[in-house]
């Protein structure tokens, strides 16, 4: 139980955990960072779930190859095809991104950023170094004008879907975080030849994948092999990830006509559930992004475990108060004035 504190369904402290952190205790008053100490990464699962990416993204490849070698339909549907599953593999491998900027991919920080720099940020051309910066602002600045990651201050319509499939909403995105990431004075020096070699050695691994899908696609479905990596890569993956962001964070009470650039939004996250599909959209424990907010440091793989933590120090209902579906949840903020 906690101590000295009320809950309300609005209050799910994804921004002010600290503050209460250190009152709760469980039934027989254990303190809750006790209840923490035993909580240790499994890296095995992390480089399990990591390679079941890899593995989705080697089978789009390969049915999309597939498919445009069966004439004009298949060129046709292995571009759809190939760019929607292409595009979800690469949003689901993205999110570990997430987990690299906390150190929670290999034992120690300097092994876990090599990690995330050669397995995940190359698609993307960013290191883990920069991301940090941004994600760490995320976390200080969470609900507030300020907030670097801020795709949630859009209402969820068509104009957001049209901006996010075309490519607009990434230019957004880019500009809203170049003012973190531009190195100081200072520290210009300090790991920029790092960020430019996974950045060189991002584009060129993309140059490398398309012209292995052109030429496994012969001179005839080449060119849709490889249209739809491109597509996959420049169209799904970020749509896909402006979606889930606002899906996580968007609150009920936000309202279209409102500019939350100017006005603060408010700190609000959802919990998704451990579905087949929640655990690859949500991948790396963002399907359970409130158990994040709550203790950044602890990793995706013991949420499980933390999660019957939260429960034995009385925060079950703010839990339950965020429990969703990424459908039930788009239905809800699709359109909402």
């Amino acid at each position: 139980m906690f101590i000295s504190h009320e809950f309300t369904p609005h209050e799910d402290h994804s921004a002010t955990f600290a503050a209460i952190r250190g009152e709760l205790r469980d039934a027989e008053g254990t303190s809750f960072t006790a209840l923490l100490k035993d909580l240790k990464p499994d890296f095995g699962a992390v480089r399990r779930d990591i390679a079941l990416g890899y593995l989705g993204l080697l089978w789009s490849c390969a049915s999309t190859v597939w498919f445009v070698h069966q004439g004009l339909l298949g060129m046709a549907a292995g571009v759809i095809f190939g760019a929607a599953s292409i595009g979800f593999w690469i949003a689901y491998v993205q999110l570990f991104i997430h987990e690299g900027a906390h150190a929670n991919l290999a034992k120690d920080r300097k092994t876990s950023d090599l990690v995330c720099d050669l397995f995940v940020g190359w698609m993307i051309g960013t290191s883990v170094r920069k991301y940090r910066k941004v994600h760490f602002e995320h976390h200080r600045a969470f609900g507030t004008t300020q907030d670097a990651e801020n795709t949630y201050f859009r209402p969820l319509d068509l104009a957001f879907i049209v901006k996010a499939l075309t490519g607009w909403r990434v230019v957004e995105v880019l500009a809203a975080r170049s003012r973190l990431t531009a190195p100081k004075a200072k520290t210009a020096s300090e790991g920029v030849s790092r960020d430019r070699l996974v950045l060189v050695g991002g584009i060129a691994a993309h140059l490398a994948i398309l012209a292995a899908l052109f030429l496994a696609g012969g001179p005839v479905g080449g060119p849709a092999a490889t249209l739809a990596w491109v597509v996959g890569v420049g169209v799904v993956f970020p749509f896909l990830g402006a979606l889930r962001q606002l899906l996580e964070h968007r609150s009920l009470e936000a309202r279209g006509r409102v500019d939350y650039r100017e006005v603060d939004h408010g700190a609000y996250t959802r919990m998704f559930g451990k579905g087949p599909f929640a655990r690859l959209f949500g991948a790396a424990g963002f399907n359970r992004h409130l158990l994040h907010h709550w203790e950044p440091s602890v990793s995706y793989t013991c949420f499980d475990e933390l999660e019957d933590v939260f429960e034995r120090v009385g925060m079950g209902p703010a839990m339950d108060a965020r429990r969703t579906t990424y459908g039930a949840a788009f239905r809800a903020l699709y359109n909402r004035k």
